[in-house]
């Protein structure tokens, strides 16, 4: 283990330059797995840009066991004890767990969650059987949250235009799908299935309508109470969601309020922006209208935010400032654990986008790194409610491993 030791000197513009730094083989472990789950290609996607998640299932194995991703990650043991709450049943607060955050569900509050959606069935576009599930038939996830009175879903996820034209339009492929879902779903005595489809072509809008249309219908045949959500970009560029032709089919919607900012961003800036400002352009109160417009009805509409941060090399200090090169998307843990409680840097707030972030120096090249913290989680928190929307959503629950702060937050936000 390599010590970590740094000397951080605040100047006189509020960058933090750090002077000397080493770090631990975990952490330099830890930084190139995250880059392996967030780096996205946007060439190769219709779409401007492709979410957090595009990489995350085209490169991870998963064939390991959920002690293996424990291994993988370096996952802490630490228990948290959580205070006894009883959630608020106005709101429904949804948390998606990655398979490969093996047991870090052990420290899940799951009386705060309304639903837990486990993923993801990565669809096979070819054949519709799975090219990976995890481990849904044997994490003891699912009875944890079942013994919470926690909804569970099985999110379904095709990532990528070529993978959803194929997909879309391969009839027998979408209808042995939904046969693995039934069989899986009753399986699991799971509560429904989350929809991510990534990269749809404007070309393929219709046949995406059918085949949200044909899943929901099917599988509530088999189960009136099956729930169906689905997952809505923050920026629907292609106008894929016909929603007056499929909301019949969707119980609730699952907006992806993140990624505003991120690998294919020009400057450095928010990745989940409450408002729109004239420095970082649309953020979430422009989505949620625009979804609003369409037809969503709010009670229907729940807004995911993210556990996670970008970083990019910057060309200066300013906010925003132009960016040389993105660096990471690190966890909020990993954020707590390296930047802040190791090296020191302060967390600063930005106003225009109600999120936060750090600006320091080294070896003479700028950073900035922007994440959710308490303080903006509770500001988009409280305006969620006072839109009266749905509820919200977390992506990804345990990116905030061996913290208990953001817990705290949803207990004070969203219990009785």
């Amino acid at each position: 283990m390599i010590l970590v030791y740094v000397t951080v000197v605040l100047n006189t513009k509020n960058v933090v330059v750090l002077t000397k730094l080493s770090l631990t083989k975990t952490f330099i472990y830890s930084s190139l797995l995250l880059s392996l789950l967030y780096s996205c290609n946007s060439k190769k996607d219709s779409q401007p840009f492709k979410s957090s998640k595009t990489a995350l299932l085209s490169k991870l194995d998963s064939n390991l066991s959920e002690e293996q991703w424990d291994s993988v990650n370096a996952t802490s043991p630490k228990v948290i004890q959580h205070k006894k709450v009883k959630r608020n049943s106005k709101y429904k607060t949804l948390g998606w767990h990655l398979y490969s955050n093996g047991t870090v569900y052990k420290n899940y509050n799951f009386d705060l969650l309304w639903a837990l959606s486990y993923f993801s069935y990565k669809v096979n576009p070819t054949t519709g059987t799975p090219k990976n599930i995890g481990n849904w038939k044997t994490t003891a996830i699912i009875d944890s949250a079942k013994a919470h009175n926690c909804k569970v879903f099985l999110s379904v996820s095709n990532f990528g235009s070529s993978n959803n034209a194929t997909f879309l339009s391969n009839t027998k492929a979408q209808e042995k799908l939904i046969d693995n879902l039934v069989t899986l779903l009753d399986y699991r005595k799971a509560d429904g299935i989350n929809i991510d489809f990534e990269g749809i072509a404007k070309k393929d809008k219709q046949l995406f309508s059918s085949f949200v249309n044909r899943i929901s219908k099917k599988l509530k045949k088999v189960n009136p109470n099956y729930l169906i959500t689905l997952c809505l970009y923050a920026n629907d560029w292609h106008y894929i969601f016909d929603i007056k032709k499929i909301n019949t089919s969707v119980d609730f919607y699952t907006l992806m309020g993140y990624d505003y900012y991120g690998n294919f961003s020009s400057k450095a800036g928010p990745i989940s922006p409450l408002k729109n400002s004239s420095e970082f352009g649309n953020g979430l109160e422009h989505s949620i209208k625009y979804y609003l417009k369409k037809g969503v009805s709010p009670s229907k509409l729940i807004v995911g935010l993210p556990y996670y941060g970008a970083e990019w090399y910057t060309k200066s200090e300013n906010v925003p400032s132009k960016v040389i090169k993105y660096k990471s998307s690190p966890t909020y843990s990993t954020i707590k654990r390296i930047y802040i409680d190791s090296l020191k840097i302060p967390v600063q707030f930005n106003k225009e986008s109600a999120s936060t972030y750090l600006s320091f120096k080294e070896h003479n090249a700028y950073r900035q790194l922007w994440f959710e913290n308490p303080k903006s989680l509770a500001l988009k928190y409280d305006w969620i409610k006072e839109q009266q929307l749905a509820g919200v959503g977390i992506w990804t629950l345990g990116y905030d491993h061996g913290y208990p702060e953001l817990w705290n937050l949803l207990a004070e936000k969203f219990s009785e």
